[in-house]
């Protein structure tokens, strides 16, 4: 039985569809459809895209690539990093608690669903008005948790694709005043310094904020060095 075939993009490259040529599937096209002879559908088929990150997007619903890219070792980085962001943002909450002078079961009601940036908007609020002589610690871990975060939202939240065949991250989507930036390539390296930044900025909670608190109760003390 003979075909009728249209193109269509999807996305930035052409994609074949081949409709029944007695008009019984014409319901399924629409406006964005091009018709297109046979050797035309034929020849586009068999081309592949150039653009890397298109690649990876569309072989993306194939289960076997889901659990194989990117590749196990990346992967175990990747929950590395969200481990250790979750463990500060745990570690957090204890510290909101212990100024706001609240249980852990009253204080999950106030902070459960608050995300980093407003947790640490509490915490700041918290230790102007209730212990100042820790502020200067708290904005210097503020500006590194900040800077983590930025960071940790590159590799978790990013498309992860392939640049010049190494691993990379790139954007998929974007906001009316971004760019599609070319995909940047990730190292093993770069994402576990990462996690360990992490996990010293949970140190320098426990020794410059945390420890203080439960150690006078509150009360103004000396001023605990954190690492810069």
């Amino acid at each position: 039985m003979s075909m009728k075939y249209y193109k269509k993009l999807i996305p930035e490259k052409w994609q074949v569809f081949p409709f029944e040529a007695d008009g019984s599937q014409d319901s399924y096209g629409n406006e964005n459809m091009i018709a297109i002879t046979a050797e035309q559908a034929q020849e586009i088929a068999s081309t592949s895209p150039q653009d890397p990150l298109v690649l990876d997007i569309l072989r993306s619903g194939s289960t076997q690539r889901n659990w194989t890219w990117p590749p196990k070792a990346y992967q175990e980085a990747i929950g590395q990093i969200a481990v250790s962001s979750s463990s500060i943002e745990v570690l957090i909450r204890t510290v909101i608690w212990h100024i706001a002078g609240l249980d852990s079961v009253t204080g999950r009601a106030f902070t459960g669903k608050a995300r980093i940036s407003e947790l640490m908007e509490m915490l700041k609020a918290l230790i102007e008005c209730k212990t100042p002589h820790l502020k200067d610690q708290a904005a210097l871990i503020n500006t590194k948790i900040k800077s983590v975060f930025d960071r940790r939202a590159v590799y978790i939240h990013q498309v992860w694709t392939i640049q010049d065949g190494a691993p990379a991250v790139g954007k998929l989507f974007i906001e009316r005043y971004e760019r599609l930036e070319k995909p940047i390539p990730v190292s093993l390296s770069d994402m576990y310094k990462l996690a360990d930044e992490m996990n010293q900025i949970q140190t320098d909670l426990m020794a410059s904020i945390l420890t203080p608190l439960l150690s006078t109760n509150g009360q103004p003390t000396g001023q605990v060095p954190i690492n810069a």
